[in-house]
């Protein structure tokens, strides 16, 4: 994307300053009775577009109604460890820390307007603040460990089964739509790195909770290393000329083979059907030809009995 375009719609996330480049429009009632409060640029007076520096990801997530057989998808953004971190990602963390805490203030000024609540303490605000970051939890107390670093989750726009996001490799190249019939589950696996652009869905309330969306509008996909699918055996001069004189030789070998005449004659299976019979018969008429041998009597002799005087 230009970057006139850059720095007339999208903000950089790392420079993202809360208190002073987004506002609310006034709250409207949805279908369901909840409510939606949009949130637009301060430049622009449109939607709220970030950027965000590259960042490892877990994969596409696919979640299905159960009632409707509906598909949704979204994918989460891990910050990295200390030991992993980058003065722009801890920047873009700062911002999205100090997004999350604007937010929650200004429910606790709007909450008659926002919630239909005529007051409302910071202890209710968190309990009915859906996170917007997400960090993980003590196995031991159950706690969230603010110690770990923690995930922004992303929404993939998907409805009527299409996906309505683009996808560019490092080169800047479009990979997604294409013509591979490969989406965005496909493109965006396990550990693979991504920079994007994404769109503040605004806040929403519903059944006594609110929160904030963030929908992905692009992405630069960067592919996991692997070892796989590349070649990395580099061979020397010597070994090439060495593999290429070896062919050669073994083509000379085969043409002297051709030219003396030496053929292969090559037996059906059929054929070695007929021939068991044949030996069975010859086999039977060796038999029948064999002599008898005759069988030799056992001459029992007596001796005479002695007489007595």
């Amino acid at each position: 994307m230009a970057d006139k375009t850059s720095n007339e719609f999208i903000i950089d996330g790392v420079k993202f300053n809360p208190n002073e480049d987004y506002s609310y429009t006034k709250p409207k009632v949805n279908a369901s009775g909840g409510k939606s409060i949009g949130i637009i640029s301060n430049k622009t007076k449109k939607a709220l577009y970030l950027s965000t520096p590259l960042m490892l990801t877990w994969g596409v997530n696919e979640f299905v109604d159960n009632k409707t057989g509906r598909k949704s998808y979204d994918m989460s953004l891990q910050f990295p460890k200390e030991e992993y971190n980058t003065p722009e990602v801890n920047k873009f963390l700062e911002s999205m820390k100090q997004f999350e805490a604007k937010i929650k203030a200004d429910a606790i000024v709007n909450c008659k307007e926002w919630m239909n609540k005529p007051k409302m303490s910071a202890e209710v605000v968190d309990a009915l603040w859906t996170r917007m970051l997400k960090y993980p939890k003590d196995k031991e107390t159950g706690e969230f460990d603010y110690s770990r670093p923690p995930t922004l989750r992303i929404k993939f726009s998907f409805w009527d089964d299409e996906w309505k996001c683009e996808l560019y490799d490092m080169e800047q190249k479009q990979i997604f739509p294409n013509e591979e019939g490969l989406f965005p589950n496909d493109l965006i696996v396990k550990a693979t790195n991504v920079a994007t652009v994404i769109t503040c869905g605004g806040l929403w309330n519903a059944n006594g909770k609110f929160g904030v969306t963030w929908k992905l509008l692009q992405a630069v996909v960067k592919p996991k290393a692997s070892l796989k699918g590349q070649c990395y055996i580099n061979l020397s001069p010597e070994d090439i000329a060495l593999m290429n004189k070896s062919k050669d030789s073994d083509s000379d070998e085969e043409d002297e083979a051709g030219n003396n005449g030496v053929s292969v004659n090559v037996v059906d299976s059929s054929d070695d059907e007929e021939i068991i019979p044949s030996v069975a018969e010859e086999v039977a008429e060796v038999v029948a030809a064999a002599p008898v041998p005759s069988t030799k009597k056992k001459v029992v002799r007596k001796k005479k009995a002695t007489e007595t005087d």
